[in-house]
């Protein structure tokens, strides 16, 4: 872990390895792609879904990992944008 910035990928990586895990157990836990759980913990991609599968994966506290996204004085951790609905008809 490297102070201020939580976790790097790597580490990530090594975690999930040392839980005799792998991202596709991950994915298959929470119905998400293995793609979606690469894409997060690359950071290209923010889930919050994602981050707390991966935290409870690997038995460490999700500010840990990702304190910039979770850890902000004064407020709550961020919750993400409000659910949409979006009801499409069938052709």
């Amino acid at each position: 872990m490297n102070g201020k910035s939580g976790m790097t990928p790597l580490e990530i990586r090594t975690a999930i390895q040392k839980a005799n895990l792998n991202q596709a157990a991950i994915a298959r836990a929470i119905n998400r792609s293995p793609v979606s759980v690469s894409y997060v913990i690359d950071g290209k991609r923010i889930s919050r879904v994602i981050h707390e599968a991966i935290a409870e994966a690997i038995g460490t506290d999700i500010r840990q990992i990702w304190p910039d996204l979770y850890m902000i004085p004064g407020q709550e951790p961020k919750r993400g944008r409000p659910a949409k609905t979006w009801h499409r008809k069938a052709a």
